[in-house]
């Protein structure tokens, strides 16, 4: 037994010490931009800088989204799903935009490009699945909290959910490369956790994300955050996180102390009121049904 013990004891320093080496690889890597970050899908990027030209119109707006038949189908089933859908049914992405609007229809086809590319990935994992979905699962809650308690955009709110961890994404890849056997499940979740606001950060610089979505990926596990005026997108992230966590009855330490975030005084609610909220639920069920589809 006490042989078992000094075994466990070694190998549990071995692989702190492991650890630590791989964080301060990885932490190298950040600083000094030699971690390959992901390309925002490219029909997104062309998009959102085709409309930050003044002289954007809704029918080269049409005309570009058309190339992308994929996404172009389910920016139609978006505008026909119930959420969007009016007197008459859309068939065709001119007239979808028109309905929705420029604004909507770039937030849109950012969140479907972003689904798109990870179902679609050649090197798509175990992990990288579990995170698609967690990241659905956070942007429906988030369209459903902006919609019901604040004054958020609400497809905004969604698109913030969709990129909260993309940070762990390069990280996922990088970590792909190294030996078989170096990483336990324990090691890659740590090292998940301790880096990839930092790097989902950078990830929104790079691709050109307004300061608000880039703090979204650098704070919405800071339960301390307390910004004056009105809750902001990442308020929201965080509020769908813990809630998240709350109906799994799976609170991690960071939500540990989720009664006393900020955001439940700001909005005055108690995580009780937002467990209870029924249409909260509706809402939010219908976003990831929209996602999923």
């Amino acid at each position: 037994m006490l042989t078992e013990n000094m075994t466990s004891v070694r190998d549990g320093g071995e692989h702190a010490a492991l650890e630590q080496k791989l964080l301060a690889t990885l932490e190298a890597e950040i600083d000094s931009n030699r971690l390959v970050l992901p390309s925002m899908p490219e029909i997104a990027l062309r998009v959102r800088e085709l409309m930050a030209q003044p002289e954007c119109s809704t029918a080269q707006l049409a005309q570009l989204i058309s190339t992308d038949a994929a996404l172009a189908a389910r920016l139609i089933k978006v505008v026909n799903s119930s959420s969007y859908r009016g007197n008459k049914t859309i068939d065709n992405i001119q007239a979808a935009i028109t309905r929705l609007g420029l604004q909507l229809v770039r937030s849109l086809v950012t969140q479907l490009a972003l689904l798109q590319s990870l179902h679609g990935s050649a090197a798509e994992t175990r992990q990288l699945a579990l995170l698609s979905r967690h990241s659905m699962e956070v942007g429906a809650h988030c369209h459903a909290i902006a919609s019901r308690y604040t004054r958020l955009n609400p497809e905004e709110a969604l698109l913030a959910g969709l990129v909260h961890d993309i940070g762990k994404l390069p990280l996922l890849m990088r970590l792909r490369t190294l030996p078989a056997g170096q990483l336990n499940s324990v090691m890659t979740e740590t090292l998940l956790q301790r880096l990839h606001g930092r790097i989902g950060a950078m990830v929104l610089q790079a691709w050109r994300f307004t300061p608000e979505m880039v703090a979204v990926a650098d704070e919405h596990e800071n339960l301390q955050r307390n910004p004056h005026g009105m809750p902001d997108y990442t308020d929201v992230v965080l509020l769908a996180h813990l809630l998240l966590h709350l109906r799994q009855g799976t609170l991690p330490q960071w939500t540990a102390q989720a009664h006393q975030a900020h955001i439940f005084r700001k909005l005055a609610l108690t995580p009780q009121q937002l467990l209870d909220d029924e249409g909260l639920k509706l809402q939010a069920r219908t976003a990831l049904e929209r996602l999923s589809s």
